[in-house]
Protein backbone atom coordinates (compact mmCIF):
# COMPACT_ATOMS: atom_id res chain seq x y z
CA UNK A 1 0.00 0.00 0.00
CA UNK A 2 1.37 3.40 -1.01
CA UNK A 3 1.20 6.04 1.67
CA UNK A 4 0.21 9.48 0.41
CA UNK A 5 2.13 12.35 1.95
CA UNK A 6 1.12 15.96 1.71
CA UNK A 7 3.50 18.03 -0.45
CA UNK A 8 4.67 20.58 2.20
CA UNK A 9 5.34 17.76 4.67
CA UNK A 10 7.45 16.01 2.05
CA UNK A 11 9.42 19.22 1.50
CA UNK A 12 9.91 19.76 5.24
CA UNK A 13 12.94 17.48 5.34
CA UNK A 14 14.48 19.09 2.24
CA UNK A 15 15.09 22.51 3.82
CA UNK A 16 18.25 22.94 5.89
CA UNK A 17 17.81 23.55 9.60
CA UNK A 18 20.67 26.04 9.76
CA UNK A 19 19.83 29.60 8.84
CA UNK A 20 23.26 30.12 7.28
CA UNK A 21 22.48 27.51 4.64
CA UNK A 22 18.82 28.51 4.36
CA UNK A 23 19.61 32.18 3.59
CA UNK A 24 22.33 31.21 1.12
CA UNK A 25 19.97 28.78 -0.65
CA UNK A 26 17.27 31.47 -0.69
CA UNK A 27 19.69 33.90 -2.36
CA UNK A 28 20.79 31.34 -4.97
CA UNK A 29 17.14 30.40 -5.64
CA UNK A 30 16.29 34.10 -6.02
CA UNK A 31 19.12 34.66 -8.50
CA UNK A 32 18.06 31.63 -10.58
CA UNK A 33 14.39 32.74 -10.42
CA UNK A 34 15.37 36.23 -11.53
CA UNK A 35 17.30 34.81 -14.48
CA UNK A 36 14.30 32.65 -15.39
CA UNK A 37 12.00 35.70 -15.23
CA UNK A 38 14.47 37.59 -17.38
CA UNK A 39 14.36 34.78 -19.94
CA UNK A 40 10.55 34.85 -19.90
CA UNK A 41 10.65 38.62 -20.49
CA UNK A 42 11.85 37.85 -24.01
CA UNK A 43 8.47 36.23 -24.70
CA UNK A 44 6.18 38.32 -22.46
CA UNK A 45 7.15 41.97 -22.68
CA UNK A 46 4.56 42.98 -20.12
CA UNK A 47 6.70 41.55 -17.29
CA UNK A 48 8.01 44.98 -16.30
CA UNK A 49 8.21 46.23 -12.71
CA UNK A 50 8.07 49.97 -12.03
CA UNK A 51 8.96 51.43 -8.64
CA UNK A 52 10.31 54.54 -7.04
CA UNK A 53 13.95 53.98 -6.19
CA UNK A 54 15.80 56.75 -4.35
CA UNK A 55 13.30 59.34 -5.53
CA UNK A 56 13.30 58.37 -9.20
CA UNK A 57 10.79 56.21 -11.06
CA UNK A 58 12.57 53.16 -12.44
CA UNK A 59 11.02 50.59 -14.79
CA UNK A 60 12.92 47.37 -15.45
CA UNK A 61 12.17 43.75 -16.36
CA UNK A 62 10.97 41.86 -13.29
CA UNK A 63 13.90 39.42 -13.35
CA UNK A 64 16.48 42.20 -13.22
CA UNK A 65 14.56 43.88 -10.40
CA UNK A 66 14.51 40.65 -8.35
CA UNK A 67 18.26 40.13 -8.85
CA UNK A 68 19.09 43.74 -7.95
CA UNK A 69 16.97 43.72 -4.80
CA UNK A 70 18.46 40.42 -3.60
CA UNK A 71 22.00 41.62 -4.39
CA UNK A 72 21.62 44.95 -2.60
CA UNK A 73 24.04 44.00 0.22
CA UNK A 74 26.72 43.26 -2.36
CA UNK A 75 26.08 46.56 -4.12
CA UNK A 76 26.40 48.47 -0.86
CA UNK A 77 29.53 46.65 0.35
CA UNK A 78 31.48 45.67 -2.75
CA UNK A 79 30.15 48.49 -4.89
CA UNK A 80 31.74 51.07 -2.62
CA UNK A 81 35.07 49.26 -2.77
CA UNK A 82 34.92 48.66 -6.53
CA UNK A 83 34.19 52.35 -7.18
CA UNK A 84 37.88 53.08 -6.59
CA UNK A 85 38.93 50.56 -9.28
CA UNK A 86 38.08 52.15 -12.62
CA UNK A 87 39.48 49.66 -15.17
CA UNK A 88 37.68 46.53 -13.94
CA UNK A 89 35.69 44.42 -16.46
CA UNK A 90 31.96 44.27 -15.74
CA UNK A 91 31.93 40.46 -15.46
CA UNK A 92 34.42 40.50 -12.59
CA UNK A 93 32.53 43.34 -10.92
CA UNK A 94 29.27 41.38 -11.22
CA UNK A 95 30.86 38.25 -9.75
CA UNK A 96 32.30 40.22 -6.84
CA UNK A 97 28.88 41.73 -6.07
CA UNK A 98 27.11 38.33 -6.23
CA UNK A 99 29.75 36.58 -4.08
CA UNK A 100 29.68 39.44 -1.56
CA UNK A 101 25.89 39.25 -1.31
CA UNK A 102 26.03 35.47 -0.83
CA UNK A 103 28.68 35.89 1.86
CA UNK A 104 26.52 38.56 3.55
CA UNK A 105 23.49 36.23 3.66
CA UNK A 106 25.69 33.42 4.97
CA UNK A 107 27.08 35.63 7.78
CA UNK A 108 23.58 36.88 8.60
CA UNK A 109 22.50 33.26 9.01
CA UNK A 110 25.53 32.52 11.21
CA UNK A 111 24.57 35.40 13.52
CA UNK A 112 20.99 34.09 13.78
CA UNK A 113 22.20 30.52 14.37
CA UNK A 114 24.45 31.65 17.24
CA UNK A 115 21.68 33.67 18.85
CA UNK A 116 19.05 30.96 18.39
CA UNK A 117 19.22 29.34 21.83
CA UNK A 118 19.95 32.49 23.81
CA UNK A 119 17.44 34.78 25.43
CA UNK A 120 17.76 38.24 23.95
CA UNK A 121 17.47 41.11 26.42
CA UNK A 122 16.38 44.63 25.53
CA UNK A 123 19.91 45.93 26.13
CA UNK A 124 21.41 43.42 23.66
CA UNK A 125 18.67 44.12 21.11
CA UNK A 126 19.35 47.87 21.33
CA UNK A 127 23.06 47.20 20.85
CA UNK A 128 22.41 45.11 17.74
CA UNK A 129 20.07 47.74 16.26
CA UNK A 130 22.55 50.57 16.92
CA UNK A 131 25.51 48.69 15.40
CA UNK A 132 23.48 47.60 12.34
CA UNK A 133 22.15 51.14 11.80
CA UNK A 134 25.66 52.56 12.12
CA UNK A 135 27.04 50.13 9.53
CA UNK A 136 24.22 50.84 7.07
CA UNK A 137 24.63 54.59 7.49
CA UNK A 138 28.40 54.23 7.03
CA UNK A 139 27.91 52.33 3.77
CA UNK A 140 25.41 54.91 2.54
CA UNK A 141 27.87 57.68 3.46
CA UNK A 142 30.57 55.96 1.40
CA UNK A 143 28.13 55.79 -1.53
CA UNK A 144 27.36 59.47 -1.17
CA UNK A 145 31.06 60.35 -1.05
CA UNK A 146 31.69 58.26 -4.19
CA UNK A 147 28.89 60.08 -6.00
CA UNK A 148 30.24 63.49 -4.96
CA UNK A 149 33.76 62.48 -6.02
CA UNK A 150 32.45 61.33 -9.42
CA UNK A 151 30.75 64.64 -10.22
Amino acid sequence: MVKFTFFPIALKNRFPKDFKKLFLYFYIFGIVSGLLLLFLYGFFHSMVFCSSLLGEKVCTPTGIFVIIVLSLPGYLIAGNILAFITELPWVISLLVVVVTSGFFYFLFGVVIDRARGKKLTAKELNKIIIITSFLILLLLLFSLLNNIKGQ
